[in-house]
């Protein structure tokens, strides 16, 4: 896991756990870094390892050693596996409550449920499945170039789905943004774990910072972020 900070010296200390694939340098994830930044955020960015033998390990003990020797932070963003990863951080102590999920990855997409519970099966950590980025599903804005094309091992996915049966129950200040049409993660697990009130709706792609409306969106996620009651709209 690495990270990278981003916005001005006295912003306020934001930890953002980035999903699966993402990285500063994407177009789409600059100009959201840009816009926390603008917002008076200094933005602690993770970028997470796209294949992990175990979610503790790799995911949640590299966080909690950065949080550790790291500003205090009051807030936190995640979004898609960053998700996952936040809501098991929350609970344990390592990310504050206050945090805001964007298209949080806590179920599987009805389109993965046969693929991974095949893959699962196999005793490889090798990546098996390649991974194309897909403008029509990530968002309208998504740069295709910009992204690798990235291989999925069973060992991930056995992980993935470890933790996303062990998710512990919500926080009452958890909010999580998405969209009913997400190609890429169950909505209906994000519906489970948090109140009709706690979820923000829009009309786009997995990656709302990719939507056609991304301003409007983003503009509500930091009125969230920065929201003491976080069921205020």
């Amino acid at each position: 896991m690495e990270f990278t900070v981003h916005g001005p010296d006295d912003g306020d200390p934001l930890c953002f756990v980035m999903g699966w694939g993402n990285a500063p340098d994407q177009p789409v994830v600059d100009w959201l870094l840009e816009t926390l930044a603008d917002a008076g955020f200094r933005t602690h960015a993770a970028t997470i390892p796209t294949n992990v033998d175990d979610f503790e390990a790799e995911y949640l003990a590299p966080l909690a050693d950065y949080v550790a020797d790291g500003p205090d932070f009051e807030r936190a963003l995640s979004h898609s596996t960053g998700g996952l990863i936040a809501a098991h951080a929350i609970r344990r102590g390592v990310l504050p409550e206050h945090t805001v999920h964007l298209s949080p990855w806590w179920g599987l997409h009805p389109s993965q449920r046969i693929p991974f519970r095949l893959l699962r099966r196999l005793p490889t950590s090798r990546e098996l499945v390649s991974v194309d980025p897909d403008r029509d599903v990530l968002g309208s804005l998504a740069d295709e170039s910009a992204r690798d094309s990235t291989g999925l091992a069973p060992s991930f996915v056995r992980e993935i789905r470890r933790a996303q049966t062990s998710l512990p129950e919500a926080t009452d200040a958890e909010t999580a943004f998405c969209t009913l049409t997400d190609g890429l993660v169950g909505t209906d697990a994000i519906g489970e774990r948090l109140p009709a009130e706690r979820i923000r709706l829009y009309d786009g792609g997995h990656e709302c910072f990719a939507s056609e409306d991304r301003e409007a969106i983003v503009a509500d996620v930091v009125e969230s972020l920065r929201a003491d009651d976080p069921t205020d709209r």
